[in-house]
């Protein structure tokens, strides 16, 4: 049986080093080029793609780079995530234990009382790629894909990969008041996890979701 992941369509995931998570209580999730980004921040990412996104515009009018943004996903399991557990880009992207990673959590209704942002039907770099504002037209996303994990290129789909990447992106900055949850892989993240929430006396919702990684 699958399992269906954001079936309700009321969530978008993003990953990062559990080692971060002290640097995004004390300022939030920051885009790249943010003030408060520090030099100490594990990067899980392809900085290949961060550098594109730097010099790539937002296909809405007067919203500046795609690198101005703070990008999430509408499934945890994305295909970055993929790549950091199999190891499959290393050592490009460094594979990574699955206990390494933090998923965080947002509601999509939150993020979109936030000043600016924007979403997308596929990777948000991609020339194929349609940029919105309007959570009306959120169905423009397949859901399907998304839903059920498949990232393949079965039946000739060779779109269905970009597709699979569609994303939420802030402006700049999210505030911590808009994290629905921190999910982790285990018992051992959820402790430290929680450790690091008590010494900087923030109370957030820490969730055990084996489910939520390949």
């Amino acid at each position: 049986m699958i399992t269906m992941i954001n079936s309700q369509k009321l969530y978008c995931y993003r990953i990062t080093h559990i080692n971060n998570l002290s640097l995004l209580l004390q300022n939030g999730i920051v885009s790249k080029k943010h003030p408060n980004a520090s030099a100490g921040y594990v990067n899980i990412g392809n900085n290949e793609i961060i550098d594109v996104r730097s010099k790539t515009l937002v296909g809405i009018n007067n919203y500046g780079m795609i690198g101005d943004y703070v990008p999430f996903y509408f499934t945890p399991k994305s295909i970055m995530l993929y790549n950091i557990i199999t190891g499959y880009w290393s050592p490009v992207v460094p594979k990574r234990n699955r206990n390494e990673i933090l998923v965080i959590r947002c509601l999509i209704s939150d993020l979109a009382n936030l000043p600016q942002w924007f979403f997308t039907d596929g990777q948000a770099n991609d020339m194929a790629t349609q940029h919105y504002n309007n959570l009306a037209v959120l169905d423009n996303i397949d859901w399907l894909s998304i839903q059920t994990s498949n990232f393949n290129k079965s039946n000739g789909d060779y779109d269905r990969l970009r597709r699979y990447q569609a994303e939420f992106l802030v402006h700049q900055q999210v505030p911590i008041g808009h994290i629905e949850s921190l999910n982790v892989f285990d018992v051992q993240s959820e402790l430290v996890v929680n450790n690091i929430l008590a010494q900087n006396n923030i109370n957030l919702a820490v969730n055990i979701k084996p489910q939520y990684f390949f």
